[in-house]
């Protein structure tokens, strides 16, 4: 792949040439745009046109004025008219006559107040919940008041198309192949699974974007497509903010800032977030088993998990001449859990041998087993990235490098107890420790320019290696030492792990009237190595794939139009899906990692047709996507009752749908929207000599209404239902659960006062079935049971709707 990236190289500077032939016949006009005050104007709209175009209808360039005023524009040598303008400001022209390799410096140029425009703003105004393009939607959840002082999983809760679990999954319509991004990044939160993104307060969000169908610019990982969370960047010249702060029930108590300060050379930001949480959670469970040996047993789990967190993210923007920013950034995120949790297990002597669905009264009780659990966790994070973006004169026209380091550990110990109180075996102790290390390095580089009147080219590269050091260590107490258990019981090991992959990616985008298309490809290799230390035992893969990507769009009209859509995707297993280690904390209900397990590969085609109106639209998308080696966790059973879940390439699944979405103002202040997706799947897979074939179809809804009234209130409320659903070895409950918050700006709109509550009716749990011709075994799960936050939150600094500071 070093090659790749040297090719790419030389192939830009190919380009350099004929870049210096064309500056030396064309002219630079550069100038600084300032108020009435001699304050600068950031964005102020510069434009170029004939100087015979007296109507000003064709544009021929332009630009807009930076942070501190100042503008660049390069232009080939003719007679022009530039024009420039600013809301609520009076429009500024002069004219122009260049001459070849001219640079013109117009100086300061003080645009002056027209009080005719200013009397038309209309200073109050919310941006739609729902933006529809189609390569993605954008949902704007800065002013999720139902999400507020949560973290980023409550706010992709709320998202159409998106699902959680109680395990921590996050499905983007059905599908859990999901890469997630952090304001257009890779991010190390979501690194061993979701649990991460608790660390992003749901406050620095500000909208949440989704892209089914992702252009071979994106990293080709996830087969479900990506969700990208964006977080705020509202910085202002001076010193401008926000604090925040949240207490809840259960216990939820958190504090926090988005600091800035920023001037015409330097943007400096500052986040933290510092919380305390106790989390109540129970889970239910019977199973039947009739083979070589016939039982039953029924377990109650009940838990606290307390968790203490703090993060610090520490930054600077640093703006160069010629439109050049360096952005140095460094992240700190220190956490502490500790659960506490008590298992109960009653086995019974069923009457007959078969399979039963519920407890029999007339059932003798074998025994009565108690286990407690306390497990504690900590974990430290660190995060240093540099990023280098140069914008040219000319539209679309840009370079970025970003370089990123990511490294840390987590510790873990837990100890089990376990007491018979009914029944004749003995006591058991036992414990667990556990310890990562891991390292990660990104570098990304992307390039974009014009190409003729009409194309657009990107290209660009990416290396990526990431390590990372597992120990796990099982004990047994046996006559008063502790000794380490046999493998029976689990693997006491070191896994090492390796991942490197390196990518390559070209894309044209043009138009043929009335159509316009973007053709992509992407070149990724990836090698994944995996060793245990004391056996020896691992795996070595190592491939090239080649990820495609096509649009075709298609404008009826300003209001209507159509766009086909192809992308291949990749699903690696993540680095906890191949760890061999046991997780034993239930002693019924066990779960190991597999590092055999293979990519999960998928092809995905969407049909879509967006509709707007003047108070809404609405997105119909068909879509079909067909993966193979698909990744799923199967349950054995074995003759002493214990299941064990493991992730298998199990089977080749057909999946298609149909999803709507739409937004609708029904009259002033009050806003609804909701979306819809019907989908049906099939899976063709064997695993053991067992056939785990499936053919379900189901449906997920979402209705969402937004109501501002009197004089700074709000009030929204939503309402989710998930359809029943057939799996490969059972069926999943239908689900629902709905939310409702109320707010009231203060202090002249600086500060907001909320209260909001989360799984109003107590229904957010999840009931599964696994049905198997020799056991049954129903699951309950609740977890974040009801819950109620006041949140409040004060801004300083710029107009009275910023709220300041920098995402991360």
């Amino acid at each position: 792949m070093k090659y790749l990236s040297v090719l790419l190289f030389f192939g830009l500077l190919g380009a350099f040439p004929s870049a210096v032939q064309a500056q030396s016949e064309s002219a630079v006009i550069t100038g600084t745009v300032l108020d009435e005050n001699g304050s600068p104007l950031t964005n102020a709209t510069i434009a170029l046109y004939d100087e015979d175009d007296e109507e000003r209808s064709e544009l021929l360039t332009g630009a807009a004025s930076k942070v501190d005023g100042t503008f660049s524009l390069r232009t080939e040598v003719d007679d022009y008219l530039l024009r420039i303008t600013y809301l609520s400001y009076q429009p500024y022209e002069t004219e122009l006559d260049l001459s070849a390799g001219e640079e013109l410096n117009l100086g300061e140029i003080r645009l002056q107040p027209d009080p005719a425009q200013m009397e038309d703003i209309e200073v109050e105004g919310q941006r739609s919940y729902m933006e529809m393009n189609f390569d993605s939607r954008s949902f704007n959840v800065n002013e999720d008041i139902t999400s507020m002082g949560g973290s980023a999983l409550d706010v992709l809760d709320n998202v159409p198309s998106i699902t959680t679990d109680f395990e921590g999954n996050v499905s983007l319509r059905g599908n859990q192949g999901v890469q997630i991004l952090i304001n257009g990044r890779p991010t190390n939160l979501v690194r061993n699974g979701t649990d991460g993104l608790s660390s992003i307060p749901a406050g620095m969000i500000e909208e949440v974007k989704i892209i089914t169908n992702p252009s071979a610019r994106y990293s080709a990982d996830g087969t479900g497509g990506i969700i990208d969370i964006i977080l705020v960047d509202d910085a202002e010249l001076g010193f401008n903010g926000s604090i925040r702060a949240n207490t809840g029930w259960p216990q939820d108590h958190s504090i926090g800032t988005n600091l800035n300060y920023q001037t015409s050379k330097i943007n400096w930001f500052l986040n933290s977030e510092f919380e305390f949480e106790k989390d109540p959670r129970s889970s239910r469970t019977f199973q039947s088993f009739s083979r070589d040996s016939t039982y039953a047993y029924q377990e109650a789990s009940d838990w606290d998990e307390r968790e203490m967190e703090g993060d610090i993210n520490l930054g600077a923007d640093i703006f160069f001449r010629n439109q050049q920013v360096l952005t140095i950034e460094g992240r700190v995120s220190l956490e502490e859990e500790r659960e506490d949790r008590n298992i109960n297990y009653t086995d019974y002597d069923p009457a007959n041998n078969q399979v039963y669905r519920s407890v029999d009264p007339s059932w003798d009780i074998l025994q009565e087993i108690t286990r407690e659990v306390e497990d504690q966790q900590r974990e430290s994070d660190f995060d240093v990235r540099a990023t280098y973006e140069k914008t040219f004169p000319e539209e679309n026209h840009q370079f970025t490098a970003d370089l990123d380091f990511e490294f840390g550990q987590e510790d873990a110990e837990t100890r089990l107890n376990q007491a018979i109180t009914t029944g004749q075996q003995d006591d058991l102790r036992e414990r667990t420790f556990g310890g990562e290390i891991y390292r990660e390095l990104r570098f990304d580089m992307d390039y974009e320019r014009p190409i003729g009147e009409n194309g657009r080219l990107e290209a660009g590269t990416r290396i990526e290696y990431e390590t990372e050091d597992s120990d796990y260590l099982v004990e047994e107490f046996q006559n008063g030492n502790w000794e380490r258990s046999d493998e029976e019981l689990g693997i006491s090991d070191n896994f090492e792990y390796l991942e490197n992959v390196n990518a390559a990616y070209a894309i044209y985008s043009g138009e043929l009237k009335p159509f316009t298309y973007q053709l992509g490809l992407r070149l990724e290799n990836t090698r994944i190595q995996t060793e245990l230390d004391e056996t020896g035992a691992g795996s070595d893969q190592n491939y090239v794939d080649l990820f495609p990507s096509v649009f075709l769009s298609y404008t009826i009209n300003e209001a209507n139009s159509i766009q086909a859509s192809y992308s291949r995707r990749i699903s690696r297993p993540r680095s906890w899906y191949l760890l061999p280690f046991t997780e034993i904390t239930d002693s019924r209900n066990r779960s190991t990692g597999n590092p055999n397990l293979k990519p999960e590969m998928g092809d995905s085609y969407e049909l879509g047709y967006l509709r707007y109106w003047e108070s809404g639209s609405v997105l119909t998308s068909v879509y079909y996507r067909h993966r193979t080696q698909v990744i799923d966790r199967v349950s054995i059973i074995d003759n002493n009752g214990i299941t064990t879940r493991t992730p298998i390439n199990l089977a080749t699944e057909d999946a298609y749908g149909i999803e709507f979405s739409a937004d609708q103002d029904l009259f002033d202040g009050l806003q609804l929207s909701g979306s819809l997706n019907f989908f049906e799947s099939s899976q063709d897979g064997f695993y053991q000599g067992v056939n785990y074939s499936s053919e379900t179809g189901s449906f997920t809804s979402r209705l969402r209404v937004r109501w501002q009234f009197m004089e700074g209130w709000n009030f929204q409320s939503y309402l989710f239902y998930r359809g029943a659903q057939e799996t490969t070895q059972g069926t999943r409950a239908a689900r629902s659960f709905v939310g409702s918050a109320i707010s009231k700006e203060l202090l002249d709109g600086k500060a907001n006062i909320s209260l909001n509550v989360r799984d109003l009716f107590n229904t957010r749990n999840s009931d599964r079935e696994i049905i198997e011709p020799n056991s049954y075994t129903n699951s309950e799960f609740s977890w974040s049971s009801r819950s109620f936050r006041v949140n409040f939150r004060y801004n300083f600094g710029g107009g009275d709707n910023d709220r300041g500071g920098r995402g991360r």
